[in-house]
């Protein structure tokens, strides 16, 4: 199978999986599936832009768990929700491997497939499954929380796509990987756009130059790249908020 992984041209290349081992379990995923891939890379939330599609479905599996804990904690036993890990992604893996095993190549395609769907929607695995689980289970008759391959279904995703613009209308949400400090810039096309993300949630915004100097001072923009981008009165604010 050709690598299905592009050349990621930062320091972050050495946090990547083998790409033998990502291609690997692409076999157990249908061939549409591993198209949508290559699309994903350039569209993902900015905190996974360094990952294979293998280690950010394990970053996915993370977000479920937690989520599934926090969702079991609030509406069955919060004693019990603590001790509770839903999937484990290692022995899902080990288990493909060793034995193919068709009950966890199911989760592994789930996982998978709503992941893809956070990616192409440019969303934080943990908010894109917390909505997944809210809007599933609305009308969730079973006796057993929602599976990864229940996170996906389209009509929970066109309400998902419809609550994630609001929340982005609230809350500013920022990268927490540190290749998107200032400090840590090298001009590469994933902090370029994260800046530009940035750019767009201040310009969204009635304290534009509010926001636009907190990021600065928070070492997300740099200070030449906001002089250079906004007219001279937009950045006389920023410098007067900077003060």
């Amino acid at each position: 199978m050709t690598s299905i992984i592009t050349a990621f041209s930062t320091a972050l290349e050495a946090e990547r999986t083998d790409t033998l081992e990502n291609d690997y379990y692409c076999q157990f995923l249908d061939r549409e599936i591993v198209d949508r891939e290559l699309g994903l890379f350039t569209s993902k939330w900015f905190d996974y832009r360094h990952m294979t599609p293998l280690q950010a479905t394990g970053a996915y599996v993370e977000a479920y768990n937690k989520v599934f804990r926090d969702i079991y904690a609030r509406e069955f036993d919060y004693e019990r929700a603590q001790y509770i890990v839903a999937l484990n992604f290692e022995r899902m893996l080990a288990a493909l491997r060793f034995k193919n095993d068709m009950k966890q190549r199911r989760y592994f395609v789930g996982c998978w497939r709503g992941r893809q769907i956070a990616d192409y929607l440019c969303m934080p695995y943990e908010v894109y499954v917390e909505l997944a689980f809210t809007f599933r289970m609305r009308h969730w008759k079973q006796n057993f929380m929602p599976q990864p391959y229940h996170l996906y279904r389209e009509e929970d995703v066109e309400k998902i796509i419809a609550r994630w613009e609001e929340l982005k209308e609230t809350r500013i949400y920022t990268a927490e990987h540190s290749a998107y400090l200032v400090q840590n810039y090298e001009g590469a096309r994933h902090q370029d756009d994260y800046h530009e993300w940035l750019f767009v949630q201040a310009e969204k915004r009635q304290a534009t130059a509010e926001h636009l100097a907190d990021f600065i001072r928070n070492d997300q923009l740099p200070y030449e790249k906001v002089r250079s981008r906004v007219d001279p009165d937009l950045f006389e604010q920023v410098d007067y908020f900077l003060q």
